[in-house]
C-alpha cells in the first residue's frame, strides 16, 4: 500500500512542556486501522521518527511522533541528549505525564484507544514500557532496543497492553538484572508479553550509520529487517 498522506506539526500540552508532535495521516482514514504512537530515542523527535510516522501513514495508519522534551528540541550531541534524557529518568512521574499526553493527543484524532500501538526506540522503548504500566487503554507497545529501568515512583502496573520487546543480545545498556525484573513484573501482572533477542545485535541496531562498538551502538541489517517484520505481525494481531 502506498497511500497519499498529509502531515502537520501538532502542538499539544505534555506535562510541564508545550510539545510539538508530528502527525501523519492517510488522506482517507480507515477506522479499522491501527494508530501508531512513535516515541523517539534520546536525542528527541529526530527525522528518523518523523519518517517512521510517514511510513505508517502510507500504510493506512494514523501516526503521531511525540515530543518528549518540548518545543521540538533535538539534542546537538550525545552529551546534551544524556542531559535531556536524564532529567526525565530522574522524574518519571513527569515522563508519565508527557507520554500519556501524547497518547491522548493521538486518540483525539478520532482514534479508538484499543487500536493504538506505541512503538519506542532506545529511550523511547523504556517510555512505552512506562505507558503500559500507567495506561490501561493502549492496545500494544513495542520496545525496540529499549532500556529496561523500572520507575522509582509508584505506578498502577496495569500491563493491559500486549507487549513486544525487541532486544540485541549484545546490548550493554540493559543488564540481565534489569531484564529479569521487567520479566517478573510483567508476568506477575498476567501481561501478554513476548521478547525476541537478536544474538549478534548491539544497542541501536535499527539506527542506520551506528557503528561504535565501544559505546555499544551498532547498526545490524538483519536484526533491523527481522524486527520490522515482527512489528508488522504484532500490529496485525492487535487489529485482528
Amino acid at each position: 500500500m502506498n497511500t497519499t498522506i498529509k502531515t502537520q506539526i501538532l502542538p499539544y500540552q505534555a506535562g510541564a512542556v508545550a510539545a510539538q508532535g508530528f502527525l501523519a495521516q492517510p488522506e482517507h482514514t480507515d477506522n479499522q486501522a491501527a494508530a501508531i504512537l512513535l516515541v523517539p530515542m534520546w536525542k528527541g523527535r529526530v527525522e528518523f521518527i518523523d519518517d517512521k510516522a510517514k511510513e505508517y501513514a502510507r500504510r493506512g495508519m494514523t501516526a503521531l511522533a511525540v515530543d518528549l522534551y518540548g518545543d521540538g528540541k533535538i539534542a546537538a550531541d550525545n552529551d546534551e541528549a544524556a542531559t535531556f534524557m536524564q532529567a526525565l529518568m530522574d522524574d518519571r512521574a513527569e515522563l508519565h505525564k508527557r507520554i500519556n499526553a501524547g497518547f491522548n493527543t493521538l486518540c483525539e484524532q478520532a482514534i479508538a484507544a484499543d487500536k493504538v500501538v506505541a512503538i519506542g526506540y532506545c529511550f523511547g522503548g523504556l517510555v512505552v514500557q512506562d505507558l503500559a504500566r500507567t495506561n490501561n487503554q493502549v492496545a500494544g507497545v513495542v520496545s525496540v532496543h529499549g532500556l529496561m529501568n523500572k520507575p522509582d515512583v509508584n505506578t498502577p502496573e496495569y500491563w493491559c497492553a500486549k507487549v513486544l520487546l525487541l532486544h540485541g543480545a549484545k546490548d550493554p545498556m540493559v543488564s540481565d538484572d534489569d531484564w529479569l525484573k521487567l520479566r517478573d513484573e510483567m508476568s506477575q501482572a498476567d501481561c501478554d508479553w513476548q521478547k525476541h533477542d537478536f544474538g549478534l545485535a548491539y544497542h541501536a541496531f535499527t539506527t542506520l550509520g551506528a557503528n561504535d562498538p565501544g559505546f555499544g551502538t551498532v547498526y545490524n541489517k538483519d536484526a533491523h529487517r527481522r524486527s520490522e517484520q515482527l512489528i508488522t505481525d504484532f500490529i496485525n494481531e492487535i487489529v485482528g
